[in-house]
């Protein structure tokens, strides 16, 4: 898809934007995010952002805060230019996926214990279900487990 037509631009992050959003991001982190995707060259300064998403400057200011706080975005500067150009962090956001992976396993450890807690318990079906998730979770991690191996042996 050629990302020169504005309005082709525009829909592109509206659409985005609203799948971020639903991944837990705030409406303006969420667009930002999408922005900063499809830029070209794969950058933009602040006042760029502010004027393609026609929002405040707290609105703006604040996104950028969320999203560098997680650390999918950071900013680039260049010589004899005061202005930090904002972008994605693809090293970082490769980290967070792998982090995801091992959120799996601490929450397994936390869902086994409480099956232990819940050892007298007399719902067994409820239970049961637990130790369903908890069998899938193990099955998904491990699972992510070896395609990362994979992936990363892809590339070394």
């Amino acid at each position: 898809m050629n990302m020169t037509n504005i309005a082709d631009k525009q829909q592109q992050v509206e659409k985005m934007g609203i799948f971020f959003e639903k991944l837990g991001y705030s409406p303006m982190a969420g667009r930002v995010f999408a922005l900063l995707l499809v830029a070209e060259p794969p950058y933009m300064d602040f006042y760029a952002i502010q004027e393609f998403m026609k929002a405040s400057k707290s609105s703006i200011s604040n996104a950028i805060k969320i999203l560098t706080t997680h650390g999918i975005v950071d900013y680039i500067t260049f010589s004899g230019d005061r202005k930090r150009y904002f972008r994605i962090n693809t090293k970082i956001w490769y980290g967070t996926i792998k982090e995801r992976e091992q959120k799996g396993t601490e929450m397994n450890t936390m869902l086994e214990e409480v099956l232990e807690m819940r050892a007298d318990s007399k719902d067994l079906a409820f239970n049961e279900d637990l130790q369903k998730i908890i069998d899938f979770q193990t099955y998904m991690t491990d699972g992510m487990q070896e395609l990362i191996k994979k992936w990363e042996a892809k590339y070394e």
